[in-house]
C-alpha cells in the first residue's frame, strides 16, 4: 500500500503496519469528535510520524499512485471532519487491518 502525505511524500506500507497504524488513526477520530484541534494536530502528528517511522520512502524521482492520502498537519479540525465523513463507518483515515479490508 502506498500512503502520501500531503506536501512531504509517499510511503510503502506493509499490511502488517495497518495495525499499529489503526491505533494511532483512533486517537485522532477521537480528538475531532471531541472538537479538540490541538489534540487532532497532535494525533494527526503521531499518525503521519507513524507512517514515516514505519513505511518505505518512496524516492521522489519514482511516480506511483497512492492508496491513501493523509493531510499535512497544518490542516483545520473542519477539514479533517469533513475527510472523516466523507469515509465509510468503518474506516477512520486508515483501513481496518482485519481480513474484511479489501486489498489496496
Amino acid at each position: 500500500m502506498i500512503v502520501r502525505i500531503m506536501g512531504q511524500g509517499q510511503w510503502v506500507m506493509e499490511p502488517e503496519h495497518l495495525l499499529e497504524l489503526n491505533e494511532l488513526d483512533r486517537a485522532l477520530e477521537e480528538r475531532v469528535e471531541a472538537g479538540d484541534e490541538a489534540g487532532m494536530v497532535e494525533a494527526l502528528e503521531a499518525l503521519t510520524a507513524g507512517v514515516r517511522r514505519l513505511g518505505v520512502e518512496v524516492p521522489d524521482d519514482v511516480i506511483v499512485e497512492s492508496d491513501l492520502v493523509l493531510p499535512d498537519i497544518d490542516v483545520s479540525l473542519a477539514d479533517v471532519r469533513e475527510l472523516l465523513a466523507s469515509t465509510t463507518q468503518y474506516y477512520g483515515l486508515i483501513p481496518d487491518a482485519d481480513e474484511d479490508t479489501p486489498d489496496l
